[in-house]
């Protein structure tokens, strides 16, 4: 990417916004929370048995239609940016640097899935005939780096882009004061779009948002606490992770109340330079040239069986692997598609269609890239050497544990287990403050661009984020539970992006890429009235 194109005009201050709250959303989608987690803490055993039937069910019958979706949404994303839309403008003044506007939306997307996937993600694949190689193979070895590159490469970050387009040309070209999902969905279901299909739109986004969050903070928590144990001592409890719970929520409590630019802008700033400090200070003192081959044979295999690792299910049932791990990965980007392309699309006003797309499919795609290629391939590094067996303490300690066994073995290591923790820590907080702020605006029925919702509103979506993992701590069961949680709700998001991408090109199609100066949010049509989309109001 280039440095900034447009103009860097000082932006005026974000107000709040004073418009009134969608009840019917706001409460439907609260209501469906606590119908979750309420059974989910009163009865986690029950509540776990449930979970693992629908991921087996789920992931048996339905994994084809994540593998088409994941290539479909790359497929659209290569249209953007080298189509005739690529040099069109949302908007026309940057509000971040370029820098920033990468981190915030590295932050925001990846959260603690990247610390604990490219730390241990390889010692899982490892238990699986990769592709038919032998398990345990030096290829097979070689193979979970590049799966770890894959599963957070361009398709799943496609996935995340898919609707940011859709959204920022009827944010900041059309200059419609709506930033939600439904709103993207006017120009196939017109008015309906301010009805109840929308609001079921956005409620069916907004729990797959809440639920997909359970599953990062589920991942971040135990690598938060098993630092605190391995360097302060202290035993390892239930009551541990729900005190690092209750400081995570804190602190996006704090930054959201902030808003974006003084609060997820400057945190995001600070992460993104702690983990280019972390991610150096591996590769300078661990094995350096393993870990520079090693990663150069897994970029080359990625290169060479792309097609076949976005395809592959396994379909003479000899492994699970794509079920276990590709469908979960696509769905859990799904769960958060819709998060992540309003969020995308909020910070890139004056940015082009092809910077929009491009910056997280390329350069996010490298971002997460390193962390596999230093983080997981220093620990194969100690299982291949025999100085740890990875694979054999992941059978006695869960995840988050064997990623501090790892870090003993590097100099420092109570420094950089803090740092890993504080890093962890920092990254839910980024994708929280976000995931609060899209909830938020979905639930203000009026948000210019000048404007971030009421304060009071992300505050309160800040602090139900935490309602979920809490019900996933008292299980305290398997990574099966946590994938689950993802793809379940995931599965109907994806017919929210297509039908997304479907109203936008029927819009485009009619009106062109034509502003249009700012307009009042539009009101639903008399009930006999003819249909009409809301855009075509706005014209009169």
């Amino acid at each position: 990417m280039t440095r900034n194109t447009a103009r860097q005009d000082r932006p005026a201050p974000l107000r709040l916004a004073t418009g009134r709250i969608r009840t019917a959303c706001f409460l439907g989608t609260l209501g469906i929370v606590l119908a979750i987690c309420i059974p989910l803490i009163a009865r986690p055993r029950e509540g776990e048995r449930i979970i693992n039937a629908l991921f087996t069910a789920v992931t048996t019958d339905m994994d084809w239609l994540y593998l088409l979706a994941g290539l479909g949404s790359l497929a659209l994303i290569l249209w953007f940016a080298f189509g005739p839309l690529g040099g069109k403008r949302l908007g026309d003044t940057v509000e971040y640097s370029t820098f920033s506007w990468i981190g915030m939306l590295f932050c925001a997307g990846v959260g603690a899935g990247i610390m604990f996937g490219g730390s241990i993600d390889w010692a899982f694949y490892l238990r699986y005939p990769l592709l038919g190689e032998p398990v345990g193979s030096d290829k097979a070895m070689a193979l979970t780096c590049a799966y770890g590159m894959f599963h957070w490469g361009p398709i799943c970050w496609a996935i995340y882009a898919t609707l940011a387009v859709p959204i920022g040309y009827s944010y900041y070209v059309k200059n419609v004061p709506i930033l939600n999902i439904s709103q993207t969905c006017t120009g196939l279901l017109g008015r309906r779009a301010l009805g109840w299909p929308g609001t079921l739109i956005d409620i069916l986004f907004m729990v797959g948002l809440v639920a997909g969050s359970a599953t990062a903070l589920g991942l971040g928590i135990p690598i938060v606490a098993a630092s605190v144990v391995s360097v302060a001592g202290v035993a390892h409890s239930f009551w541990l992770e729900l005190a690092v719970l209750g400081g995570i929520t804190l602190i996006f409590s704090v930054t959201s109340s902030l808003g974006l630019k003084r609060g997820l802008n400057r945190l995001s700033d600070f992460n993104v330079y702690i983990a280019l400090g972390l991610l150096l200070f591996v590769f300078l003192a661990g094995p350096t040239l393993f870990l520079t081959h090693l990663s150069m044979e897994a970029v080359g295999l990625l290169v060479e069986n792309f097609a076949r690792m976005a395809t592959w299910t396994g379909p003479l049932g000899r492994d699970r692997f794509a079920q276990d791990w590709t469908v979960f990965y696509y769905a859990w980007f799904a769960a958060y598609a819709p998060f992540m392309s309003l969020f995308i699309a909020k910070i890139s006003r004056g940015r082009t269609v092809r910077q929009v797309v491009l910056g997280p499919v390329i350069l996010a795609s490298l971002g997460c890239g390193c962390f596999y290629m230093i983080f997981g391939n220093f620990g194969l590094h100690l299982q291949a050497t025999g100085q740890l067996d990875v694979v054999g303490l992941l059978r006695s300690m869960k995840g988050a544990s064997a990623i501090m066994a790892i870090a003993d073995h590097l100099p420092l290591a109570p420094a950089y287990k803090l740092a890993f923790a504080l890093v962890t820590a920092i990254s839910m907080a980024t994708t929280f403050d976000a995931v609060s702020f899209a909830l938020a605006a979905t639930t203000t029925a009026k948000l210019t661009p000048e404007e971030e919702p009421a304060r009071w509103n992300r505050l309160f979506w800040a602090l139900s984020l935490a309602l979920i993992p809490t019900g996933i701590l008292l299980i305290d069961g398997p990574l099966s539970v946590l994938q689950t949680a993802s793809i379940v709700v995931g599965l109907p998001v994806l017919f929210v992006l297509w039908l997304g991408v479907a109203s936008f090109f029927r819009e485009y199609r009619r009106t062109g890429w034509r502003a249009a100066p700012a307009t009042p949010v539009p009101q639903p049509a008399p009930r006999n009235g003819a249909e009409e989309t809301p855009h075509e109001s706005h014209r009169r």
